[in-house]
């Protein structure tokens, strides 16, 4: 009971004064803002680029039709089903955060500095996603033995390195 007291006395009083609901309708305009923003196309386009990459790579070259296939399959399977996990990211906020802290972020994105910095997501993730891919490959490569010998129940599996 002291631990519920404790936790109590030390949420802001505005925390505890919010609703739910009040932090899902703030939250709903901020993914609204977002969507608005956002290029999903282009976050789209960067996950089968790999796949193309790949294909480049293997020393095979694919005709403009048949990139556009891709674009188009990709847009088709991928469009919808990431607006609406992008809609549910209201709850989750209500759920993770205070009214302030959405409504902070919501009034963010509102400006022309937030807008901009928004459309220009997409282009972060798709500059980082080459050296993030290269990273969980090596690394994982690296943790599997370790991985296999937790599994297998060895007595002291090597410890995990941070470095290659």
């Amino acid at each position: 009971m002291k631990s519920l007291v404790l936790v109590a006395a030390l949420l802001p009083l505005s925390a505890l004064a919010e609703t739910r609901e009040e932090r899902v309708a703030v939250a709903a305009d901020y993914v609204d803002l977002a969507l608005a923003e956002f290029d999903l196309t282009a976050v789209i386009e960067t996950l089968y680029q790999p796949i193309l990459q790949q294909v480049a790579a293997g020393g095979q070259t694919l005709t403009e039709a048949q990139v556009a296939a891709i674009r188009a399959l990709y847009l088709d399977a991928f469009r919808q089903p990431m607006t609406d996990l992008m809609r549910e990211q209201a709850g989750l906020m209500a759920d993770m955060m205070t009214l302030a802290e959405i409504t902070a972020l919501r009034d963010f994105y509102a400006t022309p500095e937030g807008r901009s910095a928004m459309a220009k997501l997409p282009q972060l993730t798709a500059a980082q996603q080459p050296g993030l891919m290269q990273l969980v490959g090596s690394t994982s490569e690296r943790l599997m033995p370790q991985v296999l010998a937790i599994i297998n129940g060895d007595e002291s599996p090597a410890a995990p390195t941070a470095q290659p």
